[in-house]
Protein backbone atom coordinates (compact mmCIF):
# COMPACT_ATOMS: atom_id res chain seq x y z
CA UNK A 1 0.00 0.00 0.00
CA UNK A 2 1.52 3.53 -1.18
CA UNK A 3 1.17 5.79 1.29
CA UNK A 4 1.41 9.78 0.66
CA UNK A 5 5.14 10.83 2.37
CA UNK A 6 5.76 13.17 4.46
CA UNK A 7 8.70 15.90 3.99
CA UNK A 8 11.77 16.63 6.66
CA UNK A 9 8.80 19.00 8.15
CA UNK A 10 6.14 16.39 9.01
CA UNK A 11 3.97 17.92 5.74
CA UNK A 12 2.84 16.27 2.92
CA UNK A 13 5.31 16.70 -0.25
CA UNK A 14 3.76 15.33 -3.40
CA UNK A 15 0.19 16.58 -4.08
CA UNK A 16 -2.20 14.43 -6.02
CA UNK A 17 -4.72 16.38 -8.51
CA UNK A 18 -7.92 15.53 -9.89
CA UNK A 19 -6.20 15.52 -13.23
CA UNK A 20 -3.66 12.55 -11.62
CA UNK A 21 -6.28 10.53 -10.73
CA UNK A 22 -7.86 10.90 -14.56
CA UNK A 23 -4.29 9.97 -15.36
CA UNK A 24 -4.34 6.56 -14.07
CA UNK A 25 -7.68 5.87 -15.84
CA UNK A 26 -6.29 6.82 -19.11
CA UNK A 27 -2.73 4.71 -19.18
CA UNK A 28 -4.45 1.86 -17.33
CA UNK A 29 -4.88 -1.35 -19.52
CA UNK A 30 -8.92 -1.96 -18.13
CA UNK A 31 -11.89 0.19 -18.46
CA UNK A 32 -12.38 0.21 -14.88
CA UNK A 33 -10.42 0.22 -11.73
CA UNK A 34 -11.11 -0.14 -7.79
CA UNK A 35 -9.50 2.00 -5.12
CA UNK A 36 -6.52 -0.34 -4.11
CA UNK A 37 -5.63 -0.54 -8.07
CA UNK A 38 -6.08 3.34 -8.25
CA UNK A 39 -3.89 3.69 -4.88
CA UNK A 40 -0.77 1.59 -6.83
CA UNK A 41 -0.21 3.98 -9.01
CA UNK A 42 -0.91 7.31 -6.55
CA UNK A 43 1.19 8.26 -3.62
CA UNK A 44 -1.99 7.80 -1.63
CA UNK A 45 -3.77 5.22 0.42
CA UNK A 46 -6.98 3.28 -0.92
CA UNK A 47 -9.10 5.21 2.09
CA UNK A 48 -7.52 8.41 0.75
CA UNK A 49 -7.90 7.63 -3.04
CA UNK A 50 -12.10 6.10 -1.94
CA UNK A 51 -12.69 9.63 -0.10
CA UNK A 52 -10.92 11.24 -3.33
CA UNK A 53 -12.91 9.42 -5.86
CA UNK A 54 -16.19 10.04 -3.74
CA UNK A 55 -15.55 14.00 -4.52
CA UNK A 56 -14.94 13.38 -8.17
CA UNK A 57 -18.21 11.67 -8.27
CA UNK A 58 -20.13 14.48 -7.12
CA UNK A 59 -18.31 16.80 -9.22
CA UNK A 60 -18.97 14.48 -12.40
CA UNK A 61 -15.80 13.39 -12.89
CA UNK A 62 -15.76 9.48 -12.36
CA UNK A 63 -18.19 7.41 -11.84
CA UNK A 64 -18.94 3.97 -9.96
CA UNK A 65 -20.55 0.49 -9.68
CA UNK A 66 -20.51 -1.74 -7.00
CA UNK A 67 -19.77 -5.40 -8.16
CA UNK A 68 -20.04 -7.30 -5.14
CA UNK A 69 -20.53 -7.01 -1.22
CA UNK A 70 -17.70 -4.85 -0.66
CA UNK A 71 -16.03 -4.24 -4.65
CA UNK A 72 -16.85 -0.92 -6.66
CA UNK A 73 -15.52 -0.29 -9.80
CA UNK A 74 -14.28 2.89 -10.72
CA UNK A 75 -14.44 5.04 -14.16
CA UNK A 76 -13.75 8.28 -15.58
CA UNK A 77 -16.27 10.42 -17.01
CA UNK A 78 -13.79 12.60 -18.40
CA UNK A 79 -10.84 13.02 -20.29
CA UNK A 80 -7.73 14.25 -18.67
CA UNK A 81 -7.68 18.13 -18.90
CA UNK A 82 -4.28 19.84 -19.66
CA UNK A 83 -3.01 21.82 -16.57
CA UNK A 84 -2.87 25.45 -17.02
CA UNK A 85 0.66 26.00 -17.61
CA UNK A 86 0.35 22.70 -20.82
CA UNK A 87 -2.33 25.01 -21.92
CA UNK A 88 -0.60 27.98 -22.12
CA UNK A 89 2.70 26.31 -24.00
CA UNK A 90 -0.05 25.13 -26.35
CA UNK A 91 -1.99 28.44 -26.69
CA UNK A 92 1.90 30.11 -27.37
CA UNK A 93 2.86 27.13 -29.92
CA UNK A 94 3.71 28.26 -33.10
CA UNK A 95 1.57 25.52 -35.36
CA UNK A 96 4.48 26.09 -38.46
CA UNK A 97 7.06 24.44 -36.25
CA UNK A 98 4.66 21.48 -35.72
CA UNK A 99 5.50 17.66 -36.54
CA UNK A 100 3.30 15.34 -37.81
CA UNK A 101 2.00 12.17 -35.33
CA UNK A 102 3.22 9.71 -37.79
CA UNK A 103 6.74 11.19 -38.24
CA UNK A 104 6.58 11.16 -34.54
CA UNK A 105 5.49 7.77 -34.36
CA UNK A 106 8.69 6.48 -37.18
CA UNK A 107 11.07 8.22 -34.58
CA UNK A 108 10.19 7.41 -31.21
CA UNK A 109 8.17 3.63 -31.84
CA UNK A 110 4.54 3.60 -29.58
CA UNK A 111 5.92 4.46 -26.24
CA UNK A 112 3.42 5.93 -24.03
CA UNK A 113 4.70 8.01 -21.48
CA UNK A 114 3.80 7.47 -17.91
Amino acid sequence: MSEQQRDESGKFGEKVTDQDVLKVFDYADAPVLTAAELAGELPLSASAVNARLNRMREDGLVDRKETGARAVAWWATVAPRLSPEARARADAADPDDAVPLDELEAEFGDAQPR
